[in-house]
Parts: structure tokens; C-alpha cells; sequence
């Protein structure tokens, strides 16, 4: 009995002095591989949102005048696309983005008042194009390129316009439908724009404010003769970029070339 403790008493010192001694130290191979091991990229700042113009290549943003020539400049950033307003004029752009590093494209705004560009608008405009470095820092987004320079204060976030529901075509770029024609119907939601019409396969899109992108679907669709008002439809909607909803709740949609207008059906 007594030799059984005496085992014990050993055993019992062996696992204290074991728990007690500090972590073996890792050759030093292991420990300069873990030292230049890079810490895992910060996640880029989210860029989206409401903002409004403060300062571009260095100089503040004018303030508006009482002759009613210089407009504060507005810009709302979405997913993929820059969305900016100087009263009626309107500047879009597609963008991708990596990190802080953009790429701008051009994107098609639609109709615009016909006045023409102040001088602060025209450089925005070519300002904008040059962008492709986007950062926040202290809450403001600064847009960045070789000799561009914006710089964005948050501004009030604008609602969104609600285009989901069914909705029916009303004039094809200033023309009604034809006398005793089917009327075309179109049903907005989940990502998807059917219409009632069978030789219409559907669509697919994507909406970033009002910037709209389409790809056509590729169900199979019924075999009877499309009329020459559904030709100039389909060719219509395989080309819209704007959607928009206006003062009367009518929903317009722009392609580059054309503009259609649909009433909500009740």
C-alpha cells in the first residue's frame, strides 16, 4: 500500500511540473515564416449612398447663385453605377470596383433638359470619367485619378422607387397601341419581367436607382407569328437602361434609342 502511494506521489509531481512549464519555443523557422506571414486585406469601405459634392481638383464646390447658373452637385452611388445630378442635368457611370481601385464606363442617363453645361459642370463631367480610386475616410468619399480630384460629404438618402406590380404598355415613344391590339402587359418583381404576351420568353434585370440592366431569358416560348407592334416591343425592351417612376406614377422605361410608357394596372 504504501509503495502504491509513494507511485502516486510521484505521478501526481510529474503532471504538475508538466502543466507548469512553459510552451516549448518554435525553431526559429516557424517563427520568421508566422512573422512575414501578411496580416488578411482590410474589407474596402462601403462606398454606397447618397452624397453631394464638396470639392473638385483642389478648389471647393461654388455655392449656388441668385442667377440661378450654378447647381449643387449631387450623386447617388449604387452597386455598380455612379448616379450624379446638377439640377436637370444628369452624369452616370458604370463602375467596377477591387478593393479601392475602380473602373469607370460610360452609362446612358436619358432625356436631360436642353440647357447647355456650366464650365463647373463640364470639368465634373470629364472629372468623373477619370476617376479609379475610391476611399471614405472621416465619413467622406473621395474619388480619385492622374489629375482627378472629387471629394463627397454625405447628403439625405433618397427613397426608392417602387416598380414591382403589373403593369400595362400605354404609348411606344409617342405612339398608342393599335386599334383592337392585345394589350401588353408587363408583371415587375423578384428580379424578373414577364409579359402576358406567350411569344415573350421574359427578362431578367438588375436595378441600381434608376440605371436598369437586361438580359433576356431563353424559356421557350409559344409558336404563333409575333404582330409588328410585339417586334418593335421586344427589340425595345432588349435594350432598356433607365426605369423610372414620375410624378403621375406612370413607369418609364428608356432604351438609347426609345421611351415607353406603362400605366399600373389596379
Amino acid at each position: 500500500m504504501r509503495v502504491r502511494t509513494g507511485a502516486m506521489r510521484v505521478l501526481l509531481i510529474a503532471l504538475c511540473l508538466a502543466a507548469c512549464s512553459p510552451s516549448p519555443v518554435p525553431p526559429p523557422a516557424v517563427q520568421q515564416e508566422a512573422a512575414n506571414t501578411p496580416a488578411p486585406p482590410a474589407a474596402p469601405a462601403d462606398i454606397r449612398g447618397e452624397w453631394r459634392l464638396t470639392a473638385m481638383n483642389g478648389r471647393p464646390a461654388p455655392a449656388p447663385d441668385d442667377a440661378d447658373s450654378i447647381h449643387p452637385i449631387t450623386m447617388t452611388v449604387g452597386d455598380f453605377s455612379f448616379r450624379a445630378r446638377s439640377q436637370c442635368v444628369a452624369f452616370w457611370r458604370r463602375y467596377e470596383r477591387d478593393a479601392e481601385k475602380l473602373v469607370v464606363t460610360t452609362a446612358n442617363p436619358g432625356a436631360m433638359c436642353a440647357r447647355g453645361l456650366s464650365h463647373w459642370e463640364q470639368e465634373f463631367d470629364r472629372t468623373l470619367s477619370g476617376v479609379d480610386r475610391a476611399t471614405v475616410r472621416d465619413g467622406r468619399l473621395t474619388l480619385t485619378g492622374p489629375g482627378a480630384d472629387l471629394t463627397f460629404e454625405p447628403a439625405p438618402p433618397a427613397a426608392p422607387e417602387p416598380i414591382t406590380g403589373r403593369w400595362r404598355l400605354h404609348v411606344m415613344h409617342g405612339v398608342s397601341p393599335p386599334a383592337g391590339a392585345e394589350p401588353i402587359e408587363i408583371t415587375i418583381g423578384g428580379g424578373q419581367i414577364e409579359a402576358n404576351a406567350c411569344v415573350f420568353a421574359g427578362w431578367r434585370y438588375r436595378l441600381d436607382g434608376t440605371l436598369m440592366e437586361i438580359t433576356p431569358q431563353t424559356e421557350p416560348v409559344c409558336q404563333r407569328g409575333t404582330t409588328g407592334w410585339e417586334k418593335r416591343f421586344g427589340g425595345f425592351m432588349a435594350g432598356v437602361n433607365r426605369a423610372t417612376i414620375v410624378q403621375n406614377g406612370a413607369l418609364i422605361l428608356d432604351s438609347a434609342l426609345e421611351q415607353v410608357e406603362f400605366r399600373r394596372v389596379p
